[in-house]
């Protein structure tokens, strides 16, 4: 298949819903060779399958660093040593007020949401430098890494944090060629808040914060990442770009 990214053999974490699906149905469509990767194993073969041949799944649950590293090694194996892209797209949001918050469900939300992608990063990049690839990194980072949703605490505070792993990240690798950049999204209609999407009530409360008017699709944040993994911003690293709908605006 040809297109932006034809050739370039792409990890992409989170596959099975939201954001991360449409993620991979958009750079398999341009010309990606994808390596899928999320926990939710029905869900993985349901996209992988939609995707077509040529793409692989993997599952793999990210909250364990050894299933991290198992997955870029299989990656590797799989594509004789040539990664060039990965999206760092898998999250969980687990609500509970930070005076009930328990120390559980905070390590679990850190493990998945920022453990996960700086493992995944780190060793991407290694095999990167390795081969001589000037590849791409792309994060799925949040508005709530500045402003704070209610009993988000875990959730806000590691979303913050892969907000400055992206730019940690990018500076350090910029040397090699190595592009690390991040996708900010304001309220996306997800698996996340489908709950919300139930509520007249609450929904409507979330919209009015978006001058838009309206609730983003994950079709548009896979197009700013597709954007972000291909070769045309050369010259980006370590910018965190918000697709919000206006929400940081006031």
């Amino acid at each position: 298949m040809s297109g932006k990214l034809s050739g370039k053999n792409a990890i992409v974490t989170g596959v099975a819903s939201g954001i991360g699906r449409a993620t991979a149905i958009r750079l398999a469509a341009d010309g990606a060779n994808l390596f899928c990767v999320d926990r939710d194993e029905e869900g993985l073969a349901g996209v992988v399958g939609a995707l077509g041949e040529g793409h692989v799944g993997f599952p793999a649950d990210l909250s364990l660093a050894s299933s991290c590293q198992e997955v870029v090694a299989a990656a590797l194996a799989h594509w004789d040593n040539r990664i060039h892209i990965l999206v760092n797209a898998a999250a969980i949001l687990i609500r509970e007020p930070t005076l009930s918050h328990s120390r559980a469900a905070w390590d679990l939300t850190f493990d998945v949401n920022l453990k996960a992608p700086f493992i995944l990063s780190r060793d991407v990049v290694a095999s990167m430098i390795e081969a001589g690839i000037q590849g791409a990194i792309v994060n799925v980072a949040s508005i709530e890494a500045v402003l704070p949703g209610r009993g988000h605490v875990a959730y806000t505070a590691s979303k913050g944090a892969i907000t400055m792993l992206t730019r940690s990240v990018g500076f350090e690798t910029a040397p090699y060629g190595i592009r690390v950049n991040a996708v900010s999204p304001g309220v996306i209609a997800t698996g996340m808040n489908a709950d919300l999407r139930e509520d007249p009530e609450s929904w409507s409360e979330m919209l009015a914060g978006t001058p838009m008017g309206r609730h983003g699709e994950p079709e548009e944040i896979a197009a700013v990442i597709a954007f972000l993994a291909s070769d045309d911003p050369t010259f980006v690293t370590g910018a965190i770009v918000t697709a919000d709908g206006g929400w940081t605006l006031h």
